[in-house]
């Protein structure tokens, strides 16, 4: 059981506050990095380079004024986010013009499964609805059973298989 308070809230994070989400990104690394250990070639990044890279790739993301993370936070700080962006959407299929990708999804480890990922998804599913986006697309691991089971529940179906490749026959790692 969580030592947390169970009174949270779910807030919009602004850019100056992205390192809010350093600890939940690096808790979703170290599962990341627990189930598979080994994506293709490569193997999982340690934390801090990790971040790194992540914080980069949200630092870019939210110059488009679209993009947007909700972060849940209770008395002893944050405890979960979801990170979204917005862009054009399928070429192929009858989708909206614009889709919506959810590009992060983390809630500290002691909270997996208590409904703050879900609420975080009500939230994020409420402000697309709020711009109108009808759409939103979702990558998980193979091995990421649980949250391909939280999708699965929401009427997430699955809709593309990526396979992930290196052009070099080792391992690679930093």
């Amino acid at each position: 059981m969580s030592i947390r308070d169970s009174q949270h809230t779910i807030r919009p994070l602004p850019i100056s506050e992205l390192d809010e989400l350093a600890p939940l990104w690096r808790a979703l690394q170290d599962h990341y990095a627990a189930i598979t250990p080994l994506l293709g070639n490569a193997l999982a990044r340690d934390p801090e380079a990790s971040w790194r890279n992540r914080r980069g790739k949200y630092e870019r993301w939210l110059t488009d004024p679209n993009a947007f993370v909700l972060i849940a936070e209770d008395a002893g700080g944050p405890i979960g986010y979801a990170f979204v962006t917005i862009g054009p959407g399928y070429a192929s299929w009858c989708t909206g013009d614009e889709m919506a990708t959810l590009q992060s999804l983390s809630v500290l480890p002691d909270l997996r499964g208590s409904g703050i990922g879900s609420e975080l998804l009500d939230a994020v599913e409420a402000e697309l609805r709020r711009r109108d986006v009808g759409d939103i697309e979702v990558t998980t691991a193979t091995t990421n059973v649980d949250a391909q089971r939280l999708y699965e529940r929401r009427g997430y179906t699955r809709g593309f298989v990526v396979y992930v490749g290196s052009l070099d026959e080792q391992v690679v790692g930093d």
